[in-house]
Parts: C-alpha cells; structure tokens; sequence
C-alpha cells in the first residue's frame, strides 16, 4: 500500500542571507541576497530583490548605490565560500551589511535548494509576490516548461536530429548530482525560462540566477567537448500589464549584467520560432 506521506528530499544544503540595514543602528534589516552551499559543495550566490525594487523603496540614487554594493558584497561571499564551509565566519565588506546565521534544510537539487531558501529567508518581496500569484502560480510555473517544449518542436521539425541535444545530463566535478542542461551541443549550450507576466520578475529573477549558475559549472563537467556559447533563452511577455516595459527593461538589464560576469549570455525574444531559429544557427 502507498504511503500517503511523499518521501522527504534527499539533497541536503544549507544557507545564510545578506541583509541590509538602511538605517545604522536601527535594528530594521532587509533580507536582499542568499548563499546557498550544498552537501556536495555546489554553491550559489543570488540576489533575492530586483533591482527595480531597491529603487522603488529607497529611490534611484541610493537605489543605485545599494545595488552595487550588493553586488560588490555577494561577489566576495560567493569567493570566500567556495573555499570554506558556511559555517565559516565572513565578514561583508561594507557598512550596513549583514550575514544571518546558518539554516539548513532538504530538497530535491540545488537549484529547487536556491528557491527553498529565498523563500524562508523573510525576504517580503518574494513572500509579497507569492500571495499575488496564488490564483494564477500554475501558469507562471509552467511558463518557463510551455516555452521549452515549443522551442523544442520548432527546432526538431526543421532539424530531427538535434532532437538528442536536448534535456542533456553533465556530470560536474565534485559532485554526485549530474545538472541538467536544456540544450546541449559540442558548441553550444542553453537553458531556458520565461516570463508569463511582469508581476513574476522576483521569482524569475531567482530561477535564471540558478539556470545561470548551472550554465557557469557546466565549463567544470566531464564533459569531453566544452561549448564555446553559453546562454539563457529568455522569453519576455509583449509588454507589462500597465503598458509600462521599464521594469521588464530593467530585469533584463540586470540579468544580462549577473552573465557577463560569467562570461555568460542572454537571448530575449517573445517568439519560440525565432528562439528555435537562434539555436538552429549557432548548433549548426
């Protein structure tokens, strides 16, 4: 007889927020970033706040200082935990920046651990936006699931035999959990994700910072042949819910400037068929 209680994840990680005080001496900090180590030493430094966000609370300027300084700060904990546990103590290097103590938890990979831990660490933007997609959460989940799929007939019905290039497993250095790559060639590699509606932008920031992430090990694989392009194919809804494309514009900009640092890049397109044309050109 089947046990009505589902078996608990076995992928056993851990993590530790960046908080911000905008106030000294408060008291009143702001979850805005998370470090999330994995048992088997994978690891992921991501920001849980877009940065149209920060602007929102604290205005441009100071907005703008405080994104960079996340940025700066994330950077220098993403280096010293590579090389140390995360029960290690690590200072941010800036005022006004904090490290919260160690939590752990299970789940069922590091990337699904990512969305684990910024949903716990009292991030209230993410918590916000998640009561506002409650009635709609199974259209933006499955956004980014649609988006591949549709990708994938388009590419297979002009070229059948890239149909094995897709939902490719890599065995990464290290650790005993292969990553699953969305598109994967000798010269060429792809992970795919989509945004249903602009109001989805945090979760979706958190996801591609993941995907990204992946795309960055993936040049650690034993994999014999090293792809010379690694992207993310993002598609982006026509035009925001308000007619405005400033925060989608911005999101962008955003994710484009976490893949440069990575060498990484960023295909944005609405269209499947275009997207599948992309790939078709550059996998040739």
């Amino acid at each position: 007889m089947k046990s009505p209680i589902p078996p608990l994840p076995e992928y056993g990680f851990s993590w530790r927020s960046i908080q911000i005080e905008p106030i000294p001496s408060s008291g009143e900090r702001i979850t805005i970033g998370t470090i999330v180590k994995g048992d088997d030493q994978a690891l992921i430094a991501a920001r849980l706040i877009a940065a149209t966000r920060i602007k929102s609370m604290y205005g441009q300027e100071f907005g703008n200082r405080v994104t960079d300084a996340l940025s700066l700060c994330m950077n220098y904990a993403e280096k010293f935990y590579k090389a140390h546990p995360l029960s290690s103590k690590w200072e941010p290097p800036l005022d006004g920046f904090y490290l919260s103590n160690i939590s752990s938890s299970l789940a069922e990979d590091i990337d699904d651990a990512l969305i684990v831990a910024a949903m716990h660490c009292s991030s209230f933007s993410l918590s916000l936006e998640a009561s506002k997609l409650l009635p709609d959460s199974k259209s933006e989940l499955s956004a980014p699931k649609s988006w591949r799929n549709e990708i994938f007939k388009a590419v297979t019905s002009a070229r059948s035999e890239f149909s094995h290039y897709f939902e490719q497993k890599v065995q990464i250095k290290g650790s005993g959990v292969p990553l699953k790559i969305g598109f994967l060639s000798e010269n060429y590699a792809a992970q795919f994700d989509a945004i249903a509606e602009t109001k989805g932008i945090q979760h979706a920031l958190v996801r591609a910072q993941s995907k990204l992430w992946q795309l960055d090990r993936l040049r650690d694989g034993d994999s014999l042949f090293k792809p010379e392009l690694c992207e993310l194919l993002l598609q982006t809804p026509l035009i925001s819910e308000d007619g405005s494309t400033a925060e989608l514009n911005d999101f962008v900009d955003e994710l484009k400037y976490e893949a440069s640092k990575r060498e990484l890049g960023i295909y944005t397109t609405n269209s499947y068929k275009e997207a599948a044309q992309h790939i078709i050109q550059i996998a040739a």
